[in-house]
C-alpha cells in the first residue's frame, strides 16, 4: 500500500507552491501546511465534513461513514472483522459501541482515549495548535518511509508526543508517528496520508492508513460532503442498554403522594419535590427526596445488561436498610420486587416482615407514575399502599 504514496504526492504538488525549508520557524512551516490544505480562510467556512467509502481491517473490506465538525466532534461507523464498531466524541465524552468489547456503548479511557484524541482535531492537530494547548517544535529535515520530509514534534497537554512529517515540496502531511494501541496495549503507531484532492476549496487526503505491530487499517474515501448538515444526536454517547426507558425520569419533579395504611382504609394525600440525576454516563439514575415527616430517601434505577433485569434500590435515613428490587418490563410497566434479592422489609420493631414491589409506568417527557406494594405471603398477593404521580417542575 505504501508504494503508491509518492505518486499521489507528486500529483498533489500542484496544489501548493514549492518553498525552501531552510531557516524557517515552526510556525512558518505550519502556515505553509495550512495553505497547502486550502488555507485558513477556506477552512473557516467548513462547519462539517461527511465522508464515506471503504475501510479495510483484518484483510476484510466494508463500507464506512465518518462525520466530523469544526468544533472537534467526531463519529466513525465501520466494520472490524465482520463486527460493527462505532466511535464517537461529542466534545466532552469519548465513547465506542465496540462489538469486540462489552455490548453497548462505553466510555473510552486510557491509551485508547489518547489515540482517539489524535483523530478528532479538525482538520488536523497542526491547525490552531496553540489554541488547543499543544506545543510544536521544528525538528527539521528528516525522512519518513524513505521519503524526504520536514518533521514537527507535537506535544499534547497529556504529555504524549507525536511527530508529523510534511512533504518538503508540497508541505502536505505524508505521515505521523504517534502513540498507538492494540486493544488497550500501548505501542507505536504510524499513520500515512495520500491521494490529496481539492473539495470546494479545501484539500483532503482521500487515503489514510494506520499501522502498528501486525495491524493495518486502510481508509479509502469515495465521497466527501462539506456543510451538508449532520444529525446532531450521533455524537453523544447512547445510553447503556435498557436505560433509554429510564432517561425521561431525569429532572426536578413535583410529586403527588397518595398513601393508605391497610386495604379499605382511606387514602391520604401529600406532596413533595424530588430530583433525579443521571450518573455514570446514563448507567445509573439517582433520585433524592425528603418525605413529609422529614425522612431523607435515596433511590437508584439501573439495568443489568448481562442478567437482562432492572434493579431499583432505596434507602432512607431512618432505617438505613438498603432495599434491592429487581425485575423486568411487563405490559408497559417496569415491575421489580425484592422476592429474589434476599431483602425483606420490617415494621413494628421487626415483628412484621414483608416483601416490596415497585412499579414504574406511564413514562412521558412531562411525568410518570410509581406504585409501591407489599406482600406478606411471598408474593402471592400484593397490597398497593402508595401511589406517586410525578409532574415535571416548572422551575
Amino acid at each position: 500500500m505504501h508504494a503508491m504514496r509518492l505518486g499521489g504526492l507528486i500529483l498533489a504538488a500542484a496544489l501548493a507552491g514549492v518553498a525552501p525549508a531552510a531557516a524557517m520557524t515552526v510556525d512558518e512551516v505550519i502556515a505553509k501546511n495550512i495553505e497547502a490544505r486550502g488555507g485558513a480562510a477556506n477552512w473557516s467556512k467548513v462547519e462539517s465534513i461527511a465522508m464515506s467509502g471503504e475501510f479495510t481491517a483484518f484483510s476484510k473490506t466494508a463500507p464506512f461513514k465518518m462525520q466530523r465538525t469544526s468544533d472537534d466532534r467526531y463519529y466513525f461507523d465501520h466494520i472490524l472483522d465482520d463486527k460493527r464498531v462505532i466511535i464517537g466524541y461529542d466534545g466532552k465524552v469519548a465513547w465506542w459501541d465496540h462489538a469486540w468489547m462489552m455490548p453497548g456503548a462505553q466510555t473510552i479511557t486510557g491509551v485508547d482515549l489518547g489515540v482517539l484524541m489524535q483523530e478528532v482535531d479538525f482538520p488536523s492537530a497542526l491547525f490552531d495548535y496553540r489554541e488547543k494547548g499543544y506545543k510544536a517544535k521544528l525538528i527539521g529535515e528528516a525522512e519518513f518511509e524513505g521519503m524526504p520530509s520536514i518533521a514537527i514534534e507535537l506535544t499534547r497537554p497529556d504529555a504524549s508526543v507525536e511527530t508529523w512529517h510534511l512533504d518538503r515540496e508540497t508541505y502536505l502531511e505524508i505521515g505521523r508517528i504517534s502513540p498507538g494501541s492494540d486493544f488497550g496495549t500501548p505501542m507505536e503507531q504510524r499513520t500515512y496520508y495520500d491521494d490529496y484532492r481539492r473539495v470546494d476549496g479545501v484539500v483532503i487526503p482521500f487515503v489514510q492508513e494506520w499501522q502498528w505491530y501486525t495491524r493495518d487499517r486502510i481508509l479509502l474515501v469515495e465521497k466527501v460532503e462539506l456543510n451538508a448538515g449532520v444529525d446532531e444526536t450521533i455524537f453523544a454517547m447512547p445510553p447503556p442498554p435498557g436505560m433509554s426507558e429510564l432517561l425521561p425520569l431525569v429532572g426536578t419533579w413535583d410529586v403527588k403522594v397518595e398513601q393508605t395504611q391497610y386495604p379499605g382504609a382511606d387514602w391520604e394525600e401529600s406532596s413533595r419535590r424530588a430530583s433525579i440525576e443521571s450518573q455514570l454516563n446514563g448507567g445509573l439514575l439517582q433520585e433524592r427526596f425528603t418525605t413529609e415527616d422529614g425522612d431523607e430517601v435515596v433511590r437508584t434505577f439501573t439495568y443489568d445488561r448481562f442478567e437482562n433485569t432492572y434493579r431499583i434500590t432505596m434507602i432512607n435515613g431512618r432505617s438505613t436498610q438498603l432495599d434491592v428490587c429487581e425485575g423486568a418490563k411487563q405490559d408497559g410497566r417496569i415491575v421489580a420486587t425484592n422476592l429474589e434479592t434476599g431483602v425483606k422489609q420490617y415494621a413494628f420493631g421487626g415483628e412484621m416482615q414483608f416483601h416490596h414491589q415497585v412499579s414504574l409506568f406511564d413514562v412521558t417527557a412531562d411525568g410518570f407514575k410509581v406504585e409501591h406494594a407489599r406482600s406478606r405471603d411471598g408474593g402471592e398477593n400484593w397490597f398497593t399502599f402508595m401511589k406517586l404521580t410525578y409532574s415535571r417542575a416548572s422551575s
